[in-house]
């Protein structure tokens, strides 16, 4: 594939990138989300996000790999996601941070319990809710530097959608990873650091999937994309709709489907 993707808007989205989660960690020290309307904003950039991927992601993947490997991927996608995930939580206090990391992100209030002494306490919220970040962001950040390299020259159709979506729910993941660490004692600096090293890192991302899988074979872009495609449903369905609803109800539904149609209306 001989797709020469564009420094100057690809960089620029990997700003975006960066920039929504350092204001997401910049907020949590200073702002405090209502619980209701935070769920319904991380509910409706799901929804977006969820368009973006079905409608745009997914079709070009099976103009470029065909069914069978769009498929693959896609299971792919979602089991890698799910294992990280579970790696994440398999023990129960890791687990709790991990949940409440989610939950605060949907728009809850975190709630993270004492592991141990202090010291260690503190080391292991910051270490599951870093690892947890960059679990989920991965997945986003890769398909959006996909869709710098398939719109050559332009976000694609469906581009401006899915960046959108990314940054709604980097900015509310953001507020969500930095609360427990401020609830635990942390510093203002030190939650912001911490986020801010992995917004640097997912920008990277970004850029990576511009670059290097700017000049592959289209069967293996179309496979990326699948895969991307299967761990972004696998972060709605684990880390952003279960939580959401618990905060906003049924009102989530309703969420989730505007997030989508203004997905749609933005392809």
């Amino acid at each position: 594939m001989t797709v020469e993707s564009p420094p100057i808007l690809l960089l620029a989205v990997s700003g975006v990138v960066v920039a929504s989660l350092v204001l997401g960690a910049a907020a949590a020290g200073w702002v405090r989300l209502p619980e209701r309307p935070a769920s319904l904003v991380t509910a409706y950039g799901g929804g977006l996000l969820l368009g973006a991927v079905a409608l745009d992601l997914l079709p070009a993947a099976d103009v470029m790999a065909g069914r069978g490997w769009t498929a693959a991927g896609i299971l792919a996608g979602a089991a890698a996601y799910l294992v990280l995930d579970e790696l994440l939580t398999r023990d129960a206090p890791a687990g709790r941070v991990r949940t409440s990391g989610h939950a605060a992100a949907s728009g809850a209030r975190a709630h993270v319990e004492a592991m141990g002494d202090v010291d260690r306490a503190a080391a292991s919220r910051g270490q599951v809710i870093a690892a947890g970040i960059v679990v989920d962001g991965i997945p986003e950040s890769l398909a959006l530097g996909l869709a710098v390299v398939m719109g050559a020259g332009s976000m694609g159709e469906g581009g401006v959608a899915l960046l959108v979506a990314v940054v709604l729910g980097n900015v509310t993941e953001a507020y969500g990873a930095a609360q427990p660490l401020l609830a635990s004692g942390r510093s203002r600096v030190y939650a912001f650091g911490l986020v801010s090293g992995i917004a640097l890192l997912l920008g990277a991302v970004t850029v990576l999937g511009g670059t290097v899988l700017a000049d592959a074979h289209p069967a293996v872009v179309g496979t990326a994309q699948a895969v991307a495609v299967g761990a972004v449903v696998a972060v709605l369905s684990t880390a952003v709709i279960p939580y959401a609803f618990r905060q906003a109800s049924s009102l989530v539904a309703v969420a989730v489907v505007l997030g989508l149609v203004s997905g749609y209306l933005l392809g």
